[in-house]
């Protein structure tokens, strides 16, 4: 992470930004620096802070710990990444679980054993990793604009159904309940 940051210190050429700071300070500072990481190099960095840093970005986000908060940006980098590949979304499974949240409660979602089976690893989770991360006013936009593109799918289709859709998604029947409670 150290070396890659260099390589962008010294060399970067794709954000003025990083030039100037390169040019007029001889050198660049970490805060300048984040804005040309990816998703996944931002996730890996977040890995490797120490407890109490990570704790100190963590309580920016709502009943989110610096553990979970972890959870969430590997599970998102991985959807970012078949989103970014061109692959296909609406079913994908990434191997990293989202931590159990009061919305797999409040939301009812069923359990195999102790296990949550919808929410934890599907597109569902990343709807989960939304609630948490974003801004109120933001999620409801996502959500939104998600439930457009349900329906839009919907009215094309003249063989698929919601729940089946929704099924291969991850989404419980009732996700749209999602935004109804307080975290």
């Amino acid at each position: 992470m150290i070396q890659m940051l260099a390589i962008e210190a010294h060399s970067n050429t794709n954000h003025p930004y990083v030039v100037y700071q390169r040019l007029t300070y001889g050198n660049v500072p970490l805060w300048v620096m984040m804005n040309t990481l990816t998703f996944g190099q931002l996730s890996k960095m977040y890995s490797f802070l120490k407890t109490n840093v990570q704790a100190k970005i963590s309580i920016h986000f709502n009943g989110v710990n610096e553990r979970e908060l972890g959870q969430y940006l590997k599970a998102l980098t991985y959807y970012r990444n078949v989103c970014a590949h061109n692959e296909r979304l609406y079913s994908f499974r990434c191997r990293v679980d989202i931590p159990d949240t009061l919305l797999h409660e409040k939301l009812s979602i069923p359990q195999r054993g102790k296990q949550y089976t919808l929410g934890k690893s599907d597109l569902f989770a990343v709807v989960i990793s939304f609630r948490y991360l974003l801004s109120g006013s933001e999620f409801i936009e996502f959500k939104k604009q998600i439930t457009k593109l349900i329906n839009k799918i919907l009215s094309n289709s003249h063989t698929l159904t919601e729940p089946m859709l929704l099924n291969s998604m991850g989404f419980p029947e009732n996700w749209k309940k999602i935004t109804r409670y307080k975290l």
